[in-house]
């Protein structure tokens, strides 16, 4: 056998193996939870292929995000917003608490510490949507600052996370993932300064729609591959989740996050949040 087919062969069967690790990682994930999975492709209508990104070189860490389609609602009646207009709170769950800015103690930030193993050393910050939102009206209104004394960003943490409803029955058929960093898959995390990022920008392959057959995008061609393929689609929750550490090293640590916000909330001090 020639060089050039061993090499052809070594990379069918590496493309092979991670198809097989996704599979895995989705059903597991799918089996265990109880809300309903992603459509598959023989019964998803309306594909837009052509926004579909092409992606050759795969993170290391896809195919680990066992809780990836795992659906976490704030409590309606404690998030509940104080006055019509100013949106639903942000609840708290697991390692992320209210905290002060190590750099500043008069401003209000959520800290963080993750350890493994998961999901006890994780942490989600996450906020109930209007009814019948969709995912054109989050552009511009998905961002955070960050403040890692000592870690980075890695595996897949800290990301963005929609929660779908994609044909308009109320339940989510899976999660939108936008990952936090200044390269695509959620690379290139600040350490040691605050750091601010718009999950709404150019910065290709930030957005995983994976979960809907969908690929990886930017912000722009997400809005389109997502509206395209499903019309009656809304977002039921936003979410800023911080879960790898258990897989990931980099990403293991304390963390601060400041002026999250998700639609038309900002969290800004400790009237933002319940737990």
């Amino acid at each position: 056998m020639s060089a050039e087919s061993q090499t052809r062969g070594h990379t069918h069967l590496s493309l092979n193996r991670i198809i097989s690790i996704v599979t895995a990682a989705t059903c597991f994930a799918a089996c265990n939870r109880d809300t309903p999975t992603a459509p598959n492709s023989s019964t998803r209508v309306g594909t837009a292929r052509t926004d579909l990104a092409t992606v050759t070189d795969y993170p290391d860490w896809l195919g680990h995000l066992l809780g990836g389609n795992n659906i976490l609602v704030a409590d309606a009646a404690s998030t509940q917003e104080e006055l019509p207009g100013m949106g639903h709170k942000f609840q708290l769950f697991g390692v992320f608490t209210d905290g002060q800015d190590p750099q500043n103690v008069t401003n209000d930030v959520v800290s963080a510490f993750t350890t493994t193993p998961y999901p006890a050393g994780a942490g989600e910050a996450v906020r109930n949507l209007p009814p019948g939102i969709k995912i054109t009206a989050l552009t511009n209104q998905l961002q955070l600052k960050y403040f890692f004394p000592s870690r980075s960003c890695g595996g897949s943490s800290p990301r963005i996370q929609l929660a779908i409803d994609t044909d308009g029955d109320g339940n989510s058929n899976g999660n939108a993932f936008g990952y936090v960093g200044h390269t695509g898959f959620g690379g290139a995390c600040v350490t040691g300064a605050w750091d601010f990022v718009d999950m709404t920008d150019n910065v290709l392959f930030r957005w995983d729609l994976t979960q809907f057959g969908l690929g990886y995008h930017n912000w722009s061609t997400a809005v389109v591959a997502m509206t395209t393929a499903f019309p009656n689609h809304q977002v039921l929750t936003g979410s800023l989740v911080d879960d790898s550490c258990s897989f990931s090293p980099p990403s293991c640590g304390q963390a601060y996050y400041d002026l999250l916000t998700i639609e038309n909330r900002t969290l800004e001090n400790r009237q933002d949040t319940v737990h």
